[in-house]
């Protein structure tokens, strides 16, 4: 895998925030998370994120944000817009289930509630 800069939004801030990427699967991206961002105490530094730069999940090992990453590829088009995937609920909800139960990380999109 190749290491790229990618631009992650951050609500801390109002300029854009980049960081040093590696894509497990097209259109989804693994970073850690910038020092500058963190809260005091951070143990999952390791972010899985969409390439739109908005978060899906947080993790303590970068193996584990890319496994994760592969997991869910098959579900969707990653590639697609940020807009785009927050319209599907039911994927919202397939990768919530798969994140909360079948990886160590720690969901940080916010998904419609799960029904099932």
């Amino acid at each position: 895998m190749s290491v790229t800069t990618h631009e992650i939004r951050a609500s801390q801030t109002a300029a854009p925030v980049l960081v040093q990427a590696v894509e497990p699967a097209p259109g989804l991206l693994v970073y850690v998370y910038p020092e500058e961002l963190r809260k005091p105490g951070e143990t999952y530094l390791w972010r899985l994120g969409h390439h739109s730069g908005l978060q899906i999940a947080k993790f303590g090992q970068q193996a584990d944000a890319e496994t994760a990453a592969r997991d869910i590829a098959p579900l969707t088009d990653w590639t697609r817009s940020a807009e785009d995937l927050r319209a599907d609920d039911d994927l919202a909800n397939a990768v919530a289930q798969h994140i909360r139960h079948e990886t160590p990380g720690v969901l940080t999109l916010n998904p419609q509630p799960i029904t099932a």
